[in-house]
């Protein structure tokens, strides 16, 4: 491109991120201070029983089981309830892997529970699924989800349960939420999970009565709530007090004083509150290798680590196409082997999040940032100009009486009204509707106009000029 080209097409395309920026800090301005009236704004609230995820140094990947979500946005509500949420495995499941299969492909359509998911958009709706899997390691839970317009949502998850014997019970899992608005006053999210028997190590350390629990209210009442609460903790058979934090945060460190020879600790959940709502965080346990297992782990991979290699160079001329062979099956095999070392290695774990709860609520108004010119420019004082003076007419606001014997010798004189005229409006709203304008919109749009007319242009000189 020729220096001649270089210096309007840069300039053009600074003009252009300007403007860009300009609207862009206009529409996350504060909010619009001379809005008074209620805003139907939006509420979210969520739930979960469970969730399993696979983590090292920090990333996780998993996906969870018995999900309740809940949502307004204005006058319409949307509810989910899932008895599996898989997350990003729902996409990597769905991903080629070798001869045109993927790793979904191996369950048969329908093997899978489908998430009940509804919306009021169309006026109020329901729907519930029943349990299932009662007697497997997993059973899920009946789904529950409804919405109604102006506005309301609900969801549940009930009677989800896990059983791996001598490691892991879950019993009476449940997860609900709820978003409502009340037109005109009132905005309203709150969450509920409970696990009703947690058992771990054959029965060394149990908890039962576990909850979580989250609510924001904005509006009329404005307040959130949230807390975790344990009714018992048993560790080694003996009953610990749980009235208090204090003697909770005792029985977490006596259960973790015993399931330290496992490779198994508990983590407390926190509650976080902040402008737009509150959090509470699941009950996390971690499953980790013991140091021992950790170290033979380790020499056991060295030591294959050159049989691995041939291996692969021996399959590689096996295959029916570049995408079809044995190297790509045990290249997958190798995959899950290496996931799993990283989980049992330093740093990594396996995670069984139990509950978790938040909700949070927004009304907030915002000015429209056309209504000031991108917030920077701002229209001036309008001041009319005054009427002349005519003979036998008393003297306007601001300009002097001017006898009649000199009046047809002298030019007629233009006063300036001194009071401005009040502006058309305070502010605007343009994401909870409605809005207007006082014309700086429209020279923002033939700006914005002309600066892309600028760019084509100077796209199609430098295209053919190269």
């Amino acid at each position: 491109m020729t220096n001649r080209l270089r210096t309007p097409l840069y300039a053009t395309l600074t003009c252009t991120a300007l403007a860009g920026t300009l609207g862009l800090g206009a529409l996350a301005a504060a909010p619009a201070s001379a809005a008074t009236a209620f805003v139907p704004g939006t509420g979210t609230s969520s739930a979960g029983v469970a969730r399993i995820q696979l983590r090292s140094s920090g990333a996780a990947i998993g996906f969870g089981l018995g999900v309740a979500r809940t949502r307004f946005a204005g006058a319409q509500g949307n509810a989910e309830a899932a008895n599996v949420d898989l997350g990003l495995f729902d996409t990597v499941s769905k991903a080629p892997l070798a001869c045109g299969y993927s790793p979904g492909s191996i369950f048969p359509a329908g093997s899978m529970p489908e998430a009940v998911v509804v919306s009021s958009g169309d006026g109020a709706a329901s729907q519930h699924t029943a349990s299932a899997g009662a007697g497997s390691p997993v059973q899920l839970g009946s789904q529950y989800g409804a919405a109604a317009p102006n506005s309301s949502a609900q969801a549940a998850v009930d009677g989800m349960s896990m059983d791996l014997p001598g490691v892991l019970q879950v019993i009476g899992g449940t997860a609900s939420s709820a978003a409502k608005l009340t037109p005109g006053k009132q905005r309203d999210s709150s969450a509920t999970s409970a696990v009703s028997t947690l058992s771990l190590g054959g029965g060394l350390v149990q908890l039962s009565g576990i909850q979580w629990t989250a609510g924001d209210h904005t509006g009329a009442k404005t307040g959130t709530d949230g807390g975790f609460s344990v009714s018992s903790i048993t560790v080694g058979g003996q009953t610990l007090p749980t009235g208090d934090p204090t003697q909770l945060q005792s029985a977490f460190a006596a259960a973790n004083g015993a399931l330290t020879p496992l490779g198994l600790s508990l983590n407390m959940p926190t509650v976080t509150r902040s402008k737009t709502g509150v959090i509470v965080s699941p009950l996390r346990l971690s499953v980790a290798a013991t140091p021992t297992l950790r170290q033979a782990l380790s020499q056991a991979l060295i030591a294959l680590q050159p049989v691995r290699t041939q291996l692969l160079t021996f399959v590689t001329p096996l295959q029916a196409s570049p995408d079809c062979g044995l190297a790509k099956a045990l290249g997958f095999g190798y995959l899950v082997a290496d996931l799993a070392t990283l989980v049992l290695g330093d740093g990594g774990a396996v995670d069984l999040d139990l509950g978790g709860t938040r909700a949070g609520t927004d009304g907030t108004a915002y000015a429209n940032p056309f209504d000031s010119g991108f917030g920077l420019i701002h229209p001036p004082a309008l001041q009319p100009p005054g009427l002349p003076a005519l003979p036998g007419n008393p003297p306007t606001f601001g300009q002097p009486a001017v006898p009649q014997t000199t009046q047809s010798a002298t030019a007629p004189t233009v006063a300036l009204h001194p009071v401005a005229m009040t502006p058309t409006a305070a502010s605007c709203r343009s994401i909870q509707g409605g809005g207007c304008t006082t014309g700086h919109g429209r020279l923002a749009a033939w700006i914005a106009l002309c600066l892309i007319a600028a760019l084509a242009a100077a796209d199609r000189l430098r295209a053919h000029l190269t």
